[in-house]
């Protein structure tokens, strides 16, 4: 294991998904170390599955140069249900996991304790954790993409049902006749606002003979419309995608109102591969309709937030639920937070020293810990050098800091923009910008989850 890393207690978080399987292997306070992906075998039973699942386990612990008994515990994600409590696949569609006994046969392999979970649960988990619901006592997390999940979480604990099938929120029907989902009921939710009924519509759309500018953006090839294509054509002011779009933001915002009045959460939490393509465009409408609710309560709540971990959501709820699997849960006993950082020991116009490595211009240092030279994403692609972009600070949050902290030199001649404010406030990510010498201070003593840029030039 690699030095100074030996009293840390590692984990191991993996998201098996009907394309790729990817995991991360973690510290106790959520600080990724390394990550592995690999395609999910298509063909074949579940030996052939659980094969990659245990390459990729193995290839993190090579990458990071560990042992297995170096882990406290495994958690596993899987889109479907499952029995948590045995460890056991109960069903997994369009893919070859049904019935499959994984968490005895990883625990065979690696003699650690594996936990399996809903993998909508468990990125709600982890948004609970470390992302966008991190301060809040409760989260509904609603993720759009082939279909939609969904899952609840109240003060750390998964809200799993009485046939471990609860917050299934894609198969609430809201439109009843309406189009056949997955599922075999109609008008589900689902089937109204999927990337998959988004598709289907625009095919039928061209179909009656409408335009739009996603037959040049895919050589007329209809046949899978990927989120970023619908986000380019959004850029483009397409009329159809707009429409069609606007349409399942609206039955989304609908489905929001509907959870807030079902379960009262404190957050709702959208995620998935439509909201990060097309977020800017789809969770404003969402908001709107929760916010025009008529039914008032006693306090504030169900406010809606976009996911702030991304990927790494579904991967941070394994590692949380591994950590409760073995009595370590991060609800109750969290590892420390400033451990995941390297202090900023020195400063002086062009060079700065941090946890050993020195740094001739400006520089980022994401949430999980890592120090990134700015030069390498030049400054020319988002605004320049004393102006911080929108795309840089999205960038520079990737992962949900609670604290941004922006040195803006000696002479405090970096600007931060409006757009860039409301997007932290948006997100609930305190800003601190003052000039580096003071910014350095502030960094160095932050004990929360944290982000900066420190910009040394002038």
């Amino acid at each position: 294991m690699t030095q100074g890393r030996k009293n840390h207690r590692l984990y191991i978080g993996i998201d098996v998904g009907g394309t790729k399987i990817q995991g991360a292997i973690a510290e106790e306070t959520g600080r990724i170390l390394a990550r592995e992906k690999c395609a999910t075998p298509r063909k074949g039973g579940s030996a052939g599955s659980v094969a990659a699942i245990r390459k990729v386990i193995a290839d993190l612990l090579r990458k990071e140069g560990a042992r297995a008994a170096d882990l406290a515990a495994i958690g596993i994600a899987i889109p479907g249900v499952v029995d948590p409590d045995r460890g056991r696949v109960v069903v997994t569609p369009n893919m070859n996991l049904t019935g499959a006994d994984i968490g005895r046969r990883l625990e065979t392999r690696f003699r650690v304790p594996v936990v399996v979970g809903n993998d909508v649960n468990l990125g709600t988990l982890g948004e609970h954790w470390l992302g966008a619901a991190r301060d809040a006592s409760s989260a509904f997390g609603i993720f759009l993409g082939t279909g939609i999940g969904g899952g609840f979480v109240q003060r750390g604990r998964i809200w799993r049902g009485a046939r471990e099938s609860a917050a299934e929120v894609g198969h609430i029907v809201m439109e009843i006749g309406g189009p056949k989902c997955g599922c075999g009921n109609r008008g589900c939710y689902e089937a109204l606002a999927s990337r998959s009924a988004i598709e289907r519509d625009i095919r039928k759309a061209v179909r009656d003979g409408e335009k739009t500018a996603l037959t040049d953006l895919l050589d007329d090839d209809l046949s899978v419309i990927r989120s970023g294509a619908l986000k380019r054509a959004l850029e483009r002011r397409d009329k159809l995608v707009t429409r069609i779009v606007r349409r399942a933001a609206e039955v989304t915002g609908y489905a929001c109102l509907t959870v807030r009045h079902l379960v009262d959460p404190e957050v709702i939490v959208l995620g998935g591969g439509v909201v990060e393509a097309c977020g800017d465009f789809l969770v404003p409408i969402v908001r709107k309709i929760v916010e025009a609710d008529r039914l008032p309560g006693a306090r504030e709540g169900g406010r809606v937030v976009r996911s702030s971990l991304g990927d790494d959501a579904v991967v941070l709820g394994a590692v949380a639920l591994a950590r409760q699997r073995v009595g370590r849960d991060p609800f109750l006993t969290p590892g420390t937070a400033d451990s995941m950082y390297a202090e900023i020991a020195a400063w002086s116009v062009g060079k700065i020293t941090i946890g050993g490595a020195a740094y001739d211009h400006d520089v980022y240092i994401r949430v999980d810990g890592k120090v990134k030279d700015r030069k390498r994403c030049p400054a020319e692609k988002h605004g320049a050098m004393h102006k911080i972009s929108l795309k840089e600070v999205e960038k520079m949050c990737k992962g949900g800091p609670e604290v941004l902290v922006i040195g803006t030199g000696r002479t405090g001649r970096v600007v931060v923009g409006r757009d860039v404010r409301e997007f932290l406030r948006e997100e609930e990510i305190q800003l601190q910008i003052l000039r580096t010498p003071l910014a350095i201070k502030a960094y160095n003593q932050c004990r929360a989850r944290k982000a900066a840029l420190m910009h040394i030039l002038c």
